[in-house]
C-alpha cells in the first residue's frame, strides 16, 4: 500500500515537472518566434533601405549622363561662337561692298563680271554660315523684339503698326537657337499729328 502512494507521489511529480518542462519550451519558442519576427521586420526594412539608395544612385548616374552629353553636344553646337562672331564682320564688309556699287556702275560691262563674283562670294559666305549654324535674323517689316533687336532710331510712318521694324542698320544673326548678334534696327511709331489726332478723338469719345 505504501509503496503504491509511493508511485503514485513519483509519477504526480513526474507529470508536474513535464508540465513544467512544456510551458518552459513554450515560452522559449514564443519569446524565439517575436525574436524572429523583429529580426524579419529590420532584414526587411535594411532592404527597402538598400533599394531606395540604389535607384537613387541609378538616377543621379542617369543625370550626370544626360548633363554630360548636353554640356558634349553644347560644346560642339556653341563652342565655335568667338570664331562666329569674328567671321559674320566678313559677311557685314561683303554687304557693305555690294551695297556701295550703284546701278550705273553694275551696267557697265566692263567690270560686270567683277560684281557678279561678289555677289557670288556673297552667296558662298552665306552658304558657309548656313552650314556651321549661323542663321541671319529677319528684319524688315518684322514686329520688334527685343531678343533679336536693338532698336536704334524711331522712324515716323504712318501706314504700319507702331514697333514694327523698318530699317536694317546692321544684320543680327543666331549660331543655332542662341543670339550671335542683334540686328541694329530701325522702328516705326506715329507722327505727332497723328498722335495728336488719335488724342483728340480719344477726348471726343469721353465726352459723348
Amino acid at each position: 500500500m505504501e509503496e503504491d502512494k509511493k508511485y503514485e507521489g513519483q509519477a504526480q511529480h513526474q507529470d508536474e515537472d513535464v508540465k513544467e518542462n512544456q510551458e518552459t519550451t513554450e515560452t522559449d519558442v514564443g519569446e524565439n518566434s517575436d525574436t524572429n519576427d523583429d529580426e524579419i521586420q529590420k532584414l526587411k526594412e535594411e532592404i527597402e533601405s538598400l533599394k531606395d539608395q540604389r535607384l537613387r544612385a541609378v538616377a543621379e548616374l542617369e543625370n550626370f549622363r544626360k548633363r554630360a552629353e548636353k554640356d558634349q553636344s553644347d560644346a560642339l553646337k556653341y563652342g565655335i561662337a568667338n570664331f562666329a562672331k569674328e567671321i559674320i564682320n566678313i559677311g557685314d564688309n561683303i554687304e557693305r561692298a555690294k551695297s556701295s556699287i550703284s546701278e550705273e556702275v553694275r551696267s557697265n560691262e566692263s567690270i560686270k563680271s567683277v560684281v557678279d563674283g561678289l555677289d557670288l562670294i556673297a552667296q558662298s559666305t552665306m552658304a558657309t554660315f548656313e552650314k556651321i549654324g549661323i542663321k541671319k535674323i529677319e528684319s524688315i517689316n518684322q514686329k520688334f523684339d527685343h531678343n533679336l533687336h536693338q532698336a536704334m532710331m524711331e522712324i515716323e510712318k504712318n501706314d504700319c503698326e507702331p514697333g514694327t521694324i523698318v530699317q536694317e542698320l546692321i544684320p543680327g544673326y543666331t549660331l543655332h537657337d542662341r543670339l550671335l548678334r542683334p540686328a541694329m534696327v530701325g522702328v516705326s511709331k506715329k507722327s505727332q499729328e497723328n498722335q495728336d489726332n488719335k488724342a483728340i478723338k480719344e477726348e471726343e469719345k469721353l465726352e459723348k
